[in-house]
């Protein structure tokens, strides 16, 4: 039951938010399964850690095709440059079951997000 309430109130949070608020959120959400899919690995819940990460590479992912291409600068070409790299990060930090790719995009996400507060507020 708490499960439900927790997913319609998930539902909720989405369905009214923002395009700007969307994108904190997805950002949020990677950072959030990338950490619980470190402890995973750290904790040898090799299966478990997977399915974290491959959330973490479809919110990436997700983020990625977000971006609008039709701006006339350099950011979407180099935002797009930059969750290509994370996305391969991520890969390889599930694969090789190593979390030091996977705190490196960690890092990226982190940043990304504090940037993206500061822009949103800003504005």
């Amino acid at each position: 039951m708490y499960q439900n309430m927790q997913e319609n109130y998930l539902k909720n949070q989405v369905m009214s938010a923002s395009p700007n608020k969307l994108i904190e959120m997805l950002i949020e959400g990677g950072i959030k399964k990338i950490r619980m899919g470190k402890m995973a690995i750290e904790n040898e819940k090799y299966a478990q850690a997977s399915e974290h990460l491959i959330r973490a590479q479809d919110i990436v992912m997700e983020l990625r095709y977000s971006i609008n291409e039709e701006v006339e600068s350099t950011i979407p070409t180099e935002l797009i440059e930059l969750y290509d790299y994370m996305y391969n990060r991520l890969i390889i930090g599930n694969i090789d079951r190593d979390i030091e790719p996977l705190s490196e995009v960690q890092g990226l996400l982190t940043e990304l997000l504090e940037t993206w507060q500061q822009i949103t507020i800003n504005n």
